[in-house]
């Protein structure tokens, strides 16, 4: 089963982002800001990252240019989530690297789906 680590400060989305994923049959541990998103995935390496750009003590940007300083996670993919419809935000994400990216409020099917694009090059 492939680990995915969800870095959301939202409590009732990490919660409904973490049921979908397990009933997808993905196990998800979660963090709920900055300093723990970066020690999380230091210490179990997740195939994948959901990020909240918005995450208390920093920014999801923050977290994801931390973890690519480090070679534990420099080439874990991640996935950005954001409430923003500013279209800078998402250039900004795809700039940082992101193997996608989800508007919230957001659709379940969309969300499996950029899980699954950002996990199947790892699987090759």
């Amino acid at each position: 089963m492939r680990m995915i680590l969800v870095v959301e400060d939202d409590k009732n989305t990490s919660l409904a982002i973490c049921a979908r994923l397990r009933a997808s049959g993905y196990d998800v541990v979660t963090a709920f800001d900055a300093a723990s998103g970066v020690e999380t995935a230091r210490l179990l390496s997740p195939a994948l990252i959901l990020l909240d750009i918005s995450v208390p003590g920093g920014s999801g940007f923050s977290v994801a240019e931390s973890l690519r300083a480090f070679p534990e996670t420099r080439s874990t993919p991640f996935i950005f989530l954001t409430a923003s419809k500013l279209p800078q935000i998402r250039e900004r994400a795809l700039q940082a690297g992101a193997a996608g990216f989800i508007e919230k409020p957001y659709d379940a099917k969309d969300l499996l789906e950029a899980v699954r694009g950002a996990l199947e090059p790892a699987s090759l």
